[in-house]
């Protein structure tokens, strides 16, 4: 799972206690606005939004959504760069297994980083660049009990990044910026435990996840490349790699109508540092 997906998946979590309830037969349509950060190890922290409209159709659903990610607090020689993501999606159940799918289609814009070579040349970091991502997540529902649900799921999701990179040559001087291009494909397995409370009105969850990604660069990259001996590009496409992930729901009905939901994902071994992610949505039923 890409961290934009990561970011995505988080954002379009999708709210179970609701759902489940009739209301969502009468109250076919849904807004959501959604709020939150991604605190990424020895880099920046980065806020992101997201506005999106859904609307069920029976068992089915289809989903629009456009997403804001910023730089945050840039530290260091990472490059900084603003994300726009539009995303469509659609799902649907049939009987306790469930489908969904989205396709992702942005744009990045590369802020000027204002860095000098060691002789004191200027180096132009000012790009945008675009990503593009598609995937899909099989769900089996297992009821464990009146009010608590097993959901084992895979998923798997294609990612394709443009990204710029400072290359560093010895003693850390700045050297050079380049621009780059990575794709690859993510598999993902895992399971969710679910708990309905308050009368059906509210759930948590909590689920654990296995990742392994052909190309980790389309995953995530630091936006800087070091060289040892001599200054050079060192490059890591096509570098697999796999990491491990948890996340924690909770959502809950304020009214027939409105909604709330909170939740955390954490990485656990990725390769450019773990990543830390929190929002809180509230969603509108009509």
């Amino acid at each position: 799972m890409s961290r934009f997906t990561l970011l995505l998946a988080l954002i379009a979590a999708p709210a179970f206690a609701q759902d489940k309830t009739d209301s969502a037969a009468e109250r076919p349509w849904s807004v959501s606005l959604t709020g939150g950060i991604t605190a990424v190890q020895a880099q920046a922290d980065q806020p992101f939004g997201s506005l999106s409209v859904k609307r069920d159709i029976g068992d089915a659903y289809v989903r629009g959504a456009i997403t804001y990610v910023g730089s945050g607090d840039a530290r260091g020689l990472v490059i900084p760069a603003d994300s726009w993501i539009g995303t469509l999606g659609a799902g649907g159940s049939f009987g306790d297994l469930s489908l969904d799918g989205y396709v992702n289609f942005g744009r990045r814009s590369f802020e000027p980083a204002r860095l000098r070579t060691q002789a004191g040349t200027a180096v132009n970091l000012d790009r945008s660049g675009g990503l593009f991502g598609i995937g899909a997540t099989l769900t089996y529902d297992i009821a464990a009990g009146d009010r608590l649900f097993v959901s084992p799921f895979v998923g798997v999701d294609y990612n394709s990044i443009d990204f710029s990179v400072a290359v560093i040559g010895p003693g850390g001087n700045v050297i050079n910026a380049l621009d780059d291009k990575a794709d690859g494909v993510t598999g993902t397995g895992g399971v969710a435990i679910t708990h309905l409370f308050a009368g059906d009105g509210g759930s948590i969850s909590l689920s654990g996840a296995l990742s392994t990604a052909s190309n980790i660069a389309a995953v995530g990259q630091l936006g800087q490349r070091t060289g040892s001996a001599l200054p050079r590009f060192v490059q890591n496409g096509n570098d697999a790699d796999s990491w491990g992930e948890v996340a924690g729901t909770i959502s809950f009905n304020v009214s027939q109508s409105v909604a709330i939901d909170l939740s955390v994902i954490q990485t656990i071994g990725f390769a450019f540092g773990d990543t830390t992610a929190g929002s809180a949505t509230l969603r509108f039923a009509f």
